[in-house]
């Protein structure tokens, strides 16, 4: 059996409901908990909304939600960003060889 057939083999279809509607996906089996918990979470968000703004139409709902999971991504992301860690590393990194260099120079003693 080539990659190509085992990935094949490990999709498979499941039934989503977000916001009352079932959206069929073919996803790898793998997955398939990170996306329950997907859909559970923009349900939850939707009817925090629903309650919390009832006049809106659903489709507001839908992008207000949408727009809350976008900006927690956002905030996880800069979280995660570690650059700011490596350049202050690379720093440290180049004082440090400088230090051991001058210490090793037989010409400065």
């Amino acid at each position: 059996m080539t990659d190509m057939e085992e990935a094949m083999d490990d999709l498979f279809e499941i039934k989503l409901m977000v916001g009352g509607t079932y959206y069929p996906l073919k996803i790898q089996r793998k997955d398939e908990g990170m996306y329950r918990e997907a859909a559970r979470r923009i349900n939850d968000k939707l009817n925090r909304y629903r309650e919390r703004y009832p006049q809106l139409s659903d489709e507001k709902y839908y992008v207000m939600a949408a727009v809350h999971i976008s900006m927690v991504n956002i905030m996880w992301e800069k979280f995660n960003d570690t650059t700011p860690y490596k350049e202050k590393i690379q720093q440290l990194d180049k004082e440090l060889d400088s230090i051991l260099s001058v210490a090793q120079d037989p010409a400065t003693e």
